[in-house]
């Protein structure tokens, strides 16, 4: 395995959904020993808490077939496989790089576990609530004791104090609560969320350097520390414009695409370039015009003669008129294929880009040559494609991709590190303190 610049820092991940997982993945594609934690109880591991791989485990458990949208949603070729909760699509792109542990820490065999973790780790990620930190006996409060030179951070949804503290959120929750979900949407309509959880990667790239700011610390007071991080705080904080504008005009920004000081402004339609489709496919472009000049290049580009009128040669009066101009443009676009329409705007030093799906990135010549797109074998699913690390360093090889934990996969060898004999782990396996199967009987 290549040497990564956290290589001899171990982290213990209590994550859930998006933000923590996401934390531990980052540190483990920078070279960290990072053990993610399931709590298990006596009836076996705990089911993964992404809600569509809770619906989808607990439809096959009661041997009803999972319902086929939600199926193809969580599983690889849409098959849940004998062992599904070690085949959701989600849990493993998000846990490479990682080993597995699934103990329940709330009998005296798993606190033993979790002190003797907690002694030789560096750094302890959760986002949990405050309530589930205490409960699971991971607070900073107790785990210092132990080893003085622990990191915690904990990414909740609204921090460790405060009248929201012990509330519960998911990303769509908090999208809403910071107030972004306000200002997305179309201009005459209500508040809209994105289609995925946008504060989750948001909170997990806040925690990521968190964790690497602490450690630096760190090295320079040879202390611990705990850090509270809110993940509504930090959504909050990537609006910054938004509040701004509030703050400056008392309301609330215009919902929408435009921006008054660059007009025309949008994402319009475009021509399906597939030539042997079936249905007809939405392609787009986003193009912005950013002053007079670039409209002028524009309009020439475009050769619409309604365009050359006086009300649209500034941006106030473009932006006065935005509805008719979209009319106009769509017109245009929706004759034009996005990939070739973006680079004829670029030669005319026009703002445009394609909007890309997922399989455009998957199929990306510019992603691949850069070695973003990765690969590897996941047991029980098979080869498959993944984003990989987004950042490259010149002095260090590109992180190797290590498939995600199977559900207690690495409890034997775990303990045995940390001095446990064979014959104590074969009674924490027969008692159910270590398991590497979720509950027979239905729940989590």
């Amino acid at each position: 395995m290549a040497e990564g610049m956290l290589s001899g820092i171990r982290v213990l991940e209590f994550g859930y959904a998006w933000a923590g997982p996401l934390v531990g993945r980052m540190l483990g594609d920078l070279g960290a020993d990072v053990i993610k934690v399931e709590q298990g109880t006596a009836r076996g591991g705990r089911l993964p808490d992404d809600p569509s791989l809770r619906a989808a485990l607990d439809d096959w458990r009661r041997g009803e077939e999972v319902e086929p949208t939600l199926r193809a949603s969580v599983f690889p070729e849409s098959q849940p496989g004998p062992d599904p909760w070690n085949r959701a699509g989600i849990f493993n792109k998000l846990n490479r790089n990682k080993r597995g542990l699934c103990a329940d820490l709330k009998t005296e065999s798993g606190k033993r576990i979790w002190r003797r973790l907690v002694e030789a780790s560096d750094v302890i990620v959760d986002n949990f609530s405050p309530r589930g930190v205490k409960s699971l006996g991971i607070d900073y409060e107790t785990v210092k004791q132990w080893n003085p030179r622990i990191i915690s951070v904990s990414c909740t949804g609204y921090g460790h104090s405060g009248p929201f503290r012990q509330r519960v959120s998911y990303g769509p929750v908090l999208e809403a609560h910071s107030g972004a979900a306000s200002a997305t949407g179309y201009a005459e309509g209500g508040p809209m969320k994105m289609g995925h959880a946008f504060p989750d990667p948001v909170g997990g790239l806040h925690g990521t350097f968190a964790v690497l700011a602490a450690l630096w610390e760190r090295e320079e007071t040879g202390q611990g520390c705990f850090v509270d991080l809110s993940q509504l705080q930090t959504y909050a904080a990537i609006s910054g414009e938004l509040l701004l504008e509030t703050s400056l005009h008392g309301q609330p920004p215009t919902r929408g695409n435009r921006a008054r000081d660059c007009a025309p402004q949008g994402v319009y339609r475009c021509r399906d370039e597939r030539p042997d489709a079936r249905e007809s496919m939405d392609m787009w472009i986003a193009i912005t015009v950013e002053d007079d000049d670039a409209w002028r290049r524009f309009t020439s580009l475009v050769g619409d003669h309604r365009l050359e009128r006086k009300q649209y040669q500034t941006v106030a009066g473009r932006f006065a008129h935005h509805d008719e101009l979209d009319r106009m443009i769509s017109a245009w676009t929706r004759t034009q294929d996005r990939f070739e329409l973006s680079e004829r705007l670029q030669a005319a030093e026009i703002t445009a880009l394609p909007v890309l799906t997922n399989g455009d990135l998957m199929q990306s010549h510019h992603l691949r040559e850069r070695g973003f797109i990765v690969e590897w074998d996941q047991p029980g699913v098979g080869v498959y494609e993944y984003g990989g690390f987004p950042i490259d360093f010149s002095d260090l090889e590109r992180p190797e991709m290590r498939p995600a934990p199977t559900l207690g996969g690495d409890n034997r060898a775990i303990c045995q590190e940390l001095g446990f004999s064979s014959e104590e782990i074969d009674a924490f396996i027969e008692d159910g303190t270590l398991s590497d199967k979720p509950p027979a009987g239905g729940g989590r």
